[in-house]
């Protein structure tokens, strides 16, 4: 036995830590298990640097708080955090380095007890309920026991070793790996001119490359001078949450960052190009879904349906990746097409001048799995159809997620409630104390007298090791 508290989180994505946090200020004993040396997911391990929208449609009223937006703050003050403008999808693009090192900060801070390098092997499961997440380590096989459990791990790594409901969709959204690169204002100083991913595109895709469908683009990564974020051709039909697979991939992905950065020199002889540090993990959009308690839909994602236990909100647009390219749907009523080649046709989904939503709503019950007494999924394990999974898979919603299911725990905990039993009027109290925005018109006038019944107590939680 490692350990024996409250609650256990495991998948120290930024979903993950969110969650964690969120349960520890509310005053429970946490513990956090991340497969990697690093804390952050596809923020850091696989050093995807950008955050979407916290504004809705129009772009008027800020729809995402809590700690997304704490993070943000703290990356500013680092200098390690740009902000687009204007908005296009991303928002931020921040230093991943830097963010793992906030995100350690805040797991220290609020006395998280933290296994990394360690990976989910088996679970201990008692009827509906979990007593224990098995781990592999450093130490050997080892066991941390909770009272409630979240599987943030994207796989559902807890979810489906304790035999709960699981789903994958037949058409898996591709994966991809990025760098960071050296030497792209040298070039573009030598080259003002130059459409240098055109190029590039072009002529990979006239050798045949197996991801000539998704010409790969640059993003500026805040901090260094000189160095930008590659992300890299997509990899279509993949499952990443297949060993073998995966290890495929991971080596396809880095093989084919590296051929890029060649024909780049071969289109520019004097390119001063370099490849100078290579990510962790993949960037994987897709494998499993937890069978939840409602799966969202895209017609109700893009129609703007209102929830009675809405917990986040988003404006990405529905994204679906494909080897034919990728179609986004926006709120209002845009299509872009963007084809193999990155020629982008726009159309739109519904007629001109109908009534969008300025946002769509992310139900709590679409976390909850069926028949699990203290379980919760948060992230990519969402129950969404292949419609809005293609929104609500990017990372300021899934923050948003791992809030809610941190929250969503600590009242578990502390009502010795099953999961599903937790009522939206309190779970939304404690989301805004916490910073979280809800749209007013939206929430139940009983939020804001219990607004101050539920407290922010940073680092209050018991002590790491849990309760003796």
């Amino acid at each position: 036995m490692a350990w024996r508290g409250d609650l256990c989180v495991v998948g120290g994505s930024c979903t993950g830590v969110f969650a964690a946090v969120r349960a520890a200020r509310l005053g429970l004993s946490v513990a956090l298990i991340e497969q990697h040396a690093i804390l952050g997911g596809s923020a850091t391990a696989a050093q995807v640097n950008e955050w979407h929208s916290i504004r809705d449609a129009r772009q008027c009223e800020q729809i995402i708080g809590g700690l997304t937006m704490e993070v943000v703050e703290r990356l500013r003050a680092r200098g390690a955090l740009a902000e687009v403008n204007p908005v296009h999808r991303v928002q931020f693009r921040f230093n991943s380095a830097e963010l793992a090192l906030e995100l350690d900060a805040l797991v220290r801070e609020n006395r998280i007890r933290l296994f990394l390098c360690a990976r989910l092997a088996s679970a201990v499961r008692e009827g509906n309920r979990i007593h224990a997440a098995i781990i592999e380590d450093k130490s050997g096989r080892r066991a941390v026991a909770a009272r409630v459990f979240i599987d943030a791990s994207g796989d559902g790594d807890l979810l489906r070793r304790a035999g709960f409901d699981a789903w994958k969709s037949p058409a898996l959204q591709p994966v991809n790996m990025q760098a960071l690169v050296a030497g792209f204002a040298a070039l573009n100083a030598r080259y003002p001119n130059n459409n240098f991913w055109s190029d590039i595109g072009h002529l990979a895709q006239a050798r045949g490359f197996p991801s000539a469908n998704a010409i790969p683009w640059i993003c500026n990564y805040p901090g260094p001078q000189d160095l930008n974020s590659v992300f890299g051709p997509r990899l279509n039909g993949v499952d990443a949450s297949d060993a073998d697979q995966l290890t495929d991939a991971i080596i396809e992905g880095r093989r084919l960052q590296r051929a890029y950065t060649d024909m780049a020199r071969e289109v520019y002889p004097d390119a001063p190009l370099h490849i100078v540090a290579l990510p962790h993990a993949l960037g994987v959009r897709e494998t499993w879904h937890a069978g939840c308690l409602h799966r969202l839909t895209g017609t109700e994602l893009l129609g703007g349906a209102e929830f009675p236990d809405t917990i986040g909100y988003g404006t990405y647009p529905v994204d679906i990746h494909s080897a034919e390219g990728t179609v986004l749907r926006y709120l209002d009523g845009r299509e872009e097409v963007v084809k193999p080649g990155g020629e982008k046709v726009w159309q739109r989904w519904c007629e001109e001048g109908e009534n969008f939503a300025p946002y769509y709503q992310i139900p709590y019950r679409c976390l909850v799995p069926r028949d699990a007494a203290n379980l919760l999924v948060a992230g990519r394990l969402i129950d969404a159809d292949r419609e809005a999974f293609g929104a609500v898979r990017v990372m300021v919603s899934c923050n948003q997620m791992g809030e809610a299911a941190g929250s969503a725990a600590a009242i578990a905990v502390r009502g010795d409630l099953e999961v599903a039993a937790v009522d939206p009027v309190d779970l939304r109290a404690a989301l805004i104390a916490g910073g979280s925005i809800f749209s007013a018109t939206l929430i139940r006038p009983q939020v804001e007298a219990l607004r101050g019944s539920v407290q922010r107590r940073p680092g209050s939680g018991p002590s790491p090791e849990g309760p003796r």
